[in-house]
């Protein structure tokens, strides 16, 4: 038995109504995976048969092909593939692929970008590393009829037909809340370190972080970048703790930041005297929740990313942009797909829910 997929409203409103009703994301009318209401916290989606939506007998259909690019690589994407290859599984004649820079260089994603597009994919989504430099080759994509969405970091002002991730302000303002209460009222000196801040989510996160803290006796003395070499994330800790011994609290805001923080203060004499907080569970920042070595971390909810971003392209190919738009949070296009804040008291649950979602990281 061959088969067509039938573009029709009805078979969509199966995906897109409810996600937002069981706390998987803040905004009302967000997305539901393959008529299966998502649960909260990250955990998988329930193990039901997924409906074969908008089938019918008829002529196989040319598949749908999906590429994906992130800003880097790293255990954080491994999440995000993850997704992506359980959705893509789950549909008609669906492929999808991920690659991602080995560094934060804007011309080694726009490389992987043009690769995607001179293989035909139908849908593209990115998480794109500079906005200024990547907004303009995203805006050209849909100009010329390519469904383009953004995910893990967004350009709001560019073409991009939907954002698919966090809030990273909120995601800022999670973190800095959970040092206040950490703190207890304790004047702090924090420095930062991410791989560049010229990615939205990075300067997002930093924003939230001071928002929060603000009216506390909490500073910001600098930022390290290091450009996603995670031996320049090292040595900026290492530089940092000799440097400028005031700082108290080190902030990591991509997923190997908190690695490295974490490692470097246990090879100083500073042990027990630092504050670790940051984001995304790395499977190094779950070994130091365990240990309690890290007293924080925000974490996100990548899978849902990959698998999202198939579903919606997917959708965006067989449906038409704007019948799939329709179904979307208005007026952004934006799926928040939320975050919880995990400690070394919360650990134990947490990683009780990966196992569940087959993840060893997020």
């Amino acid at each position: 038995m061959s088969y067509r997929v039938r573009p029709d409203r009805e078979a969509m409103q199966v995906r897109y109504t409810t996600l937002a009703a069981v706390a998987i994301v803040a905004l009302a009318g967000a997305l539901v995976l393959c008529g299966c209401p998502q649960q909260p916290s990250g955990q998988a989606p329930p193990q039901q048969p997924v409906p074969q939506v908008g089938v019918e007998p008829g002529p196989k259909p040319k598949p749908v092909r999906i590429g994906l690019v992130s800003n880097a690589v790293a255990p954080f994407w491994n999440a995000v593939a993850k997704g992506l290859e359980d959705a893509s599984s789950k549909l008609p004649a669906c492929e999808a692929s991920w690659q991602g820079p080995q560094t934060a260089r804007v011309t080694e994603q726009r490389r992987l970008i043009e690769n995607y597009v001179a293989q035909g994919v139908d849908g593209l989504a990115v998480s794109p590393l500079e906005a200024a430099a990547i907004g303009p080759v995203l805006n050209g994509l849909v100009d010329k009829g390519l469904k383009v969405i953004c995910i893990d970091s967004d350009i709001p002002d560019s073409k991009r037909l939907a954002y698919i991730g966090t809030n990273n302000i909120r995601a800022g303002q999670a973190i800095g809340e959970k040092l206040v209460e950490i703190l207890a009222g304790k004047p702090a000196k924090v420095v930062a370190f991410v791989g560049t801040m010229s990615v939205e989510n990075a300067r997002d996160r930093l924003e939230g972080f001071k928002q929060a803290v603000k009216g506390h006796s909490i500073e910001v003395l600098d930022v390290k970048q290091d450009n996603a070499d995670k031996s320049k994330a090292r040595r900026n800790v290492e530089d940092t703790l000799q440097a400028m011994p005031e700082a108290n609290v080190l902030l990591g805001l991509w997923s190997y930041n908190l690695p490295a923080i974490a490692a470097a203060v246990n090879e100083s004499d500073r042990t027990g005297k630092i504050t670790v907080v940051g984001f995304d569970a790395d499977p190094a920042t779950l070994e130091g929740l365990k240990k309690g070595e890290i007293h924080a971390t925000v974490v996100q909810r990548p899978y849902y990313f990959g698998y999202l971003a198939v579903m919606l392209l997917y959708d965006m190919t067989h449906c038409g942009v704007e019948a799939t738009q329709k179904l979307l949070p208005q007026p952004d296009m934006v799926i928040d797909t939320g975050v919880e804040v995990v400690t070394p008291e919360t650990f134990d649950d947490f990683s009780r829910r990966l196992e569940e979602l087959g993840l060893e990281s997020t």
